[in-house]
């Protein structure tokens, strides 16, 4: 990701594979490094995990709103990222410095904080070429008042009737409830919790079902 979507698309674009295969290989390096260096601020395992969801929770919105607002650009996506970073080490850091605090008050602090950087983002950074945004929604046909503007752009022949939002929203409930019900279903199995194993499981079929009930209706179309 950072060659090939970073390096190579905003910093050196016309170089040759041999200078891309090095600078992956050079960031590799620099990537252990980092994490050699961060691991002296770990206590357990748990710390690290609270990290991975804290960066997880800080860019989650985002690649949930990229679909329904035209603003949202590769910036955003690349700033989100580094800020859910930034964040999430400075509360492990902190922590290693003596403050407590929960995990709910640094999961809020990561999304407030983070949100508030790639929103600013996407009204002051580069915006992406309205041509190619007039392109996408003529193939995609995102739906929401999001792309209002550039579904005025694409004129007439881009009109028509596109995603169910309620729809899409059931399939995105149904999914997610169907995923972590199967890991959470296993988790109980392996630790021998029959009742709430069977519970989790009934929940993983029933959204299943649901969710294959969606995918059939948006297809259909």
């Amino acid at each position: 990701y950072l060659v090939h979507d970073f390096y190579r698309r905003f910093i050196t674009r016309d170089a040759d594979e041999r200078h891309y295969v090095r600078a992956g290989r050079i960031a590799t390096v620099g990537l252990f490094v980092c994490a050699a260096a961060a691991v002296y601020l770990l206590d357990t395992a748990k710390d690290i995990f609270d990290v991975i969801l804290q960066v997880g929770a800080g860019t989650g919105l985002l690649y949930l709103v990229r679909w329904f607002w035209w603003r949202v650009t590769a910036w955003c996506e690349i700033v989100a990222m580094a800020s859910s970073f930034v964040v999430s080490l400075t509360l492990l850091v902190l922590k290693a410095q003596g403050f407590v605090y929960s995990t709910h008050v640094a999961l809020l602090s990561t999304v407030a904080i983070t949100t508030a950087c790639w929103v600013l983002t996407a009204y002051i950074g580069p915006q992406t070429d309205r041509a190619v945004l007039i392109e996408f929604y003529r193939k995609i046909r995102p739906a929401g008042p999001g792309w209002e503007p550039i579904r005025a752009l694409a004129g007439p022949q881009a009109e028509g009737e596109g995603e169910n939002m309620p729809l899409a929203l059931v399939g995105w409930v149904a999914g997610c409830t169907a995923i972590w019900s199967a890991l959470f279903a296993e988790g109980n199995y392996l630790y021998g919790r029959m009742p709430q194993a069977l519970l989790l499981t009934g929940v993983f079929i029933v959204s299943s079902l649901v969710l294959v009930q969606v995918m059939r209706r948006t297809h259909a179309k």
